[in-house]
């Protein structure tokens, strides 16, 4: 293997778990390992493509060399932080942490094992299918490999252009494609793993949307450990999780931004559920840094950075002052709606106008409102179709099970206001415009579903915690008192 390989992959876990553990509180808690390891690769590999875009535009076949020493120093620069901050001989332990794993029913081990040798092999299976072929589905070529492909076969980023540009200068070292306007985050991404292999190896690169769902995965369960989830249950929503067959398709049918803008603001809602229960503010740093970067994988990345920022603001306003801050929020849009023509600016996307009864972005053509009876397509989508197993069936049963412990659990109220404001623009998006083709024709609109999934088992998993526990005491009907 090439030592430059072997750094790519290496490297984001130093770098990253480093910045997540600045994050993370000093005492010990169940999963912290898994936490910042999972959570912290994902975070190193977007730092490491931003740095890439930076630092390496003119030598892309190099950039790991380039950029390692960089990546190097952070984490140094991070264990010396954190050294300091911790300390390496005094350690503390969580209070609240009352795990003890010889306490824990034999056959609840054995159970945990097996769920663990499962999803290692599901994983395997994964990668295996994604080295095994080139980069296989239409978006995937066309679009999301066509700007690293070529950059590292010229060994140069040169810059993509719309079409008119392109042909007002013939002789500038431009190039031209359909998806020349989409963010480029995930290109940098799939440039830092090809310079890691030494040039355009599509088998390698296709390896990193496994590895992706596996470091969601590993965060997930030392999250959830962590804020009372018990170990069964941690690692049972992680093997359904990773076992969602459209999921799976994304990672074996490697090169579609859906699963990356899944995993990032996967991320962000573990670091903000951590937030809710313990209130460490540096996670809630971690939050919102991790959905800054959704507009800088894809297009729709802003409207789920707006949604989070608007339910995290929400979430801090005091409980007097919020029925105030909805009424002006109310007003706000029917004005907008009223005056029936404004812009407003995106993050990623340009400009969005709103012109009765169309809307315009900057990044996309205009969409004319209007209703579109599609919920014969979506229900079959999410219901009969074999994309999500019993997903759908299984969530409001969940919901309605521990619905005391949801009207009375700050952290599970505010994550499924979150979930629920998403699944209502995706309902405007299918129902109310155009896009309700993506619906008929069961392609787009599974993809975007799919970038709400983890969010959807991070709720459940919020849902679960403490379940069982004698300080589950929202079960007697007591409100739970969170810190």
């Amino acid at each position: 293997m090439r030592v430059e390989l072997l750094l790519a992959w290496v490297l984001p876990v130093l770098a990253g778990a480093a910045l997540c553990a600045l994050a993370a509180p000093a005492r010990r808690w169940p999963g912290r390992a898994a936490a910042l390891t999972g959570s912290g690769w994902l975070a190193g590999l977007l730092v490491a493509a931003a740095a890439t875009s930076l630092l390496a535009r003119a030598d892309t076949l190099h950039a790991v060399r380039i950029v390692a020493p960089w990546m190097f120093a952070l984490a140094l620069a991070g264990a010396l932080a954190i050294g300091a901050r911790w300390g390496f001989l005094h350690r503390r332990r969580d209070p609240d942490e009352r795990t003890n794993v010889d306490a824990t029913p034999r056959w609840q081990r054995a159970c945990w094992w097996l769920l663990l040798v499962l999803v290692a092999a599901r994983f395997a299976m994964l990668a295996a299918e994604a080295a095994l072929r080139p980069v296989f589905p239409w978006d995937a070529w066309s679009a999301w490999a066509l700007k690293p492909k070529s950059w590292i076969l010229l060994g140069e980023a040169q810059p993509y252009v719309s079409m008119f540009d392109w042909l007002a200068d013939p002789f500038a070292a431009t190039r031209t494609t359909a998806t020349w306007h989409y963010p480029e985050l995930l290109a940098w991404i799939e440039v830092w793993f090809a310079s890691g292999a030494g040039g355009w190896n599509e088998s390698i690169v296709n390896l990193a949307w496994s590895g992706a769902l596996a470091a969601f995965g590993l965060s997930a369960y030392g999250y959830w450990r962590g804020i009372g989830v018990r170990a069964l249950p941690a690692l049972g929503l992680v093997a359904a999780l990773v076992s969602l067959p459209l999921l799976d398709a994304h990672v074996a049918l490697a090169g579609y931004a859906d699963l990356w803008i899944a995993v990032t603001l996967g991320c962000a809602l573990l670091a903000w559920s951590r937030w809710l229960v313990w209130r460490e503010r540096a996670q809630w740093l971690l939050a919102i840094a991790f959905a800054a970067c959704l507009p800088a994988i894809k297009l729709e990345g802003a409207i789920w950075l707006a949604l989070f920022v608007a339910v995290v603001a929400f979430e801090r306003v005091p409980a007097r002052w919020r029925k105030w801050a909805l009424a002006g929020t109310g007003v706000a849009i029917a004005c907008v709606v009223a005056l029936g023509m404004s812009d407003f600016a995106l993050p990623g996307s340009g400009w969005l106008r709103l012109d009765w009864p169309h809307i315009g972005i900057a990044a996309v053509p205009v969409v004319e409102l209007g209703w579109h009876p599609v919920g014969g397509a979506m229900l079959a989508s999410l219901f009969t179709l074999p994309n999500w197993h019993l997903l759908w069936y299984a969530l409001p049963l969940l919901v309605a099970l521990r619905w005391r412990f949801l009207v009375h659990d700050r952290a599970a109220r505010a994550l499924g206001l979150l979930l629920l404001l998403q699944g209502l623009a995706l309902f405007v998006l299918f129902f109310f415009t155009n896009a309700g083709e993506w619906a008929t024709d069961f392609t787009s609109a599974n993809r975007l579903i799919l970038q709400l999934v983890p969010g959807v088992f991070v709720f459940a998993a919020t849902l679960l915690r403490n379940a069982g526990d004698a300080t589950d005491r929202v079960r007697a009907g007591q409100p739970m008192q969170l810190r």
